[in-house]
C-alpha cells in the first residue's frame, strides 16, 4: 500500500479520534496480521525517548513511530513502526 495513503489515514483518525485496522508484520511478540487500533500520536523514536510531532504541521516518514490503543487491551499503548504497516483501513 502506498506510504501516502497510510500516512493520510493515520492523521485523519488522529484529529478524528477514530479506530483503524492495521495489517503488520509478525514481531517478537505478535504474530503478523490485522491489529485494531486507536492512534492517538506519532513519534520520531520509541517512547519516552522519541519527539512528538505536530500532526497536520509535520511530515510523517516510515521511521516514525504510531502510538496507539490497542483494542483487545485499552490499557495498553502499543508502538508501530509506520514504516512496517503494509495496509490500514477505517473500522466502520
Amino acid at each position: 500500500m502506498n506510504f501516502h495513503i497510510i500516512e493520510k489515514n493515520i492523521i485523519k483518525a488522529i484529529s478524528q479520534k477514530k479506530e483503524l485496522e492495521i495489517y503488520y508484520p509478525e514481531t517478537e511478540n505478535s504474530p503478523a496480521g490485522w491489529r485494531k487500533i486507536t492512534p492517538l500520536s506519532v513519534t520520531t523514536d520509541i517512547p519516552p525517548s522519541g519527539e512528538l510531532l505536530v500532526i497536520d504541521k509535520e511530515p510523517l516518514s516510515p521511521g516514525h513511530i504510531l502510538n496507539a490503543k490497542d483494542k483487545k487491551n485499552k490499557e495498553e499503548i502499543k508502538s508501530f513502526i509506520i514504516g512496517k504497516i503494509k495496509k490500514i483501513k477505517e473500522v466502520k
